[in-house]
């Protein structure tokens, strides 16, 4: 649905999220494949842009196509895939290997046509220097976005936030967007799965094309 206009229009929006979607009144639209650090980057973005209004978390390559459209600036997320799927299916133990892997590809082919318009950043630079990812937001869009260093203490701070959403939301530990050592466990079980997967090679390769672009 997130692929497709007609369909992204449809999408059922609780009153409380629908300030997730992209709009023309948004400052930044932040989008990757789920597990892709978007929940660490959000929460990084948002203690030092408290006023800034950002489109984020919907998980949809139609998000990524209105935000340029809109003239927004766009900041799509990217992890190896392997890991990011692994990742999803930690969340979802209901999905199947197939569609998760598809999903990821049908995400960033979307997104492909459009990599000209956008600041890509892949899942170590998100996680370790956000900073440098403002940067080159400023740099593309002529903003001015503030972000510091992320130090030990920071790094803390956000870990601990998710770490109250999960709470608040009365949600199992693997489902909080940080690592637990309940997700690792999980995780070694679905990388069995993962491995030797037909579609893998197919999602590898739209990765490498984008570090590459």
């Amino acid at each position: 649905m997130g692929r497709h206009e007609i369909l992204f229009q449809l999408l059922p929006f609780a009153k409380e999220n629908k300030w997730k979607k992209v709009s023309p009144d948004k400052d930044i639209c932040i989008e990757g494949f789920p597990r892709s650090a978007n929940s660490f980057f959000s929460k990084a973005f948002r203690m030092y842009n408290p006023t800034a209004k950002a489109a984020h978390h919907m998980h949809a390559p139609l998000q990524v196509t209105k935000a340029i459209d809109y003239g927004i600036p766009c900041v799509v997320l990217i992890r190896n895939p392997i890991d990011a799927i692994a990742s999803v299916l930690v969340v979802d133990r209901t999905l199947s290997t197939r569609f998760a892997i598809q999903s990821y590809i049908n995400f960033y082919e979307r997104v492909w046509p459009v990599r000209d318009s956008i600041v890509l950043s892949d899942f170590e630079n998100t996680t370790k220097y956000p900073h440098h990812v403002v940067e080159r937001v400023n740099q593309r869009y002529g903003t001015s976005f503030h972000m510091e260093p992320i130090t030990p203490d920071v790094r803390d701070t956000i870990f601990n936030q998710l770490k109250e959403t999960q709470k608040v939301l009365n949600q199992p530990e693997h489902l909080v967007a940080i690592p637990t050592a309940a997700k690792a466990q999980i995780k070694q079980d679905v990388l069995q799965e993962l491995a030797g997967h037909p579609l893998l090679p197919t999602a590898h390769l739209l990765y490498q094309r984008f570090l590459e672009a």
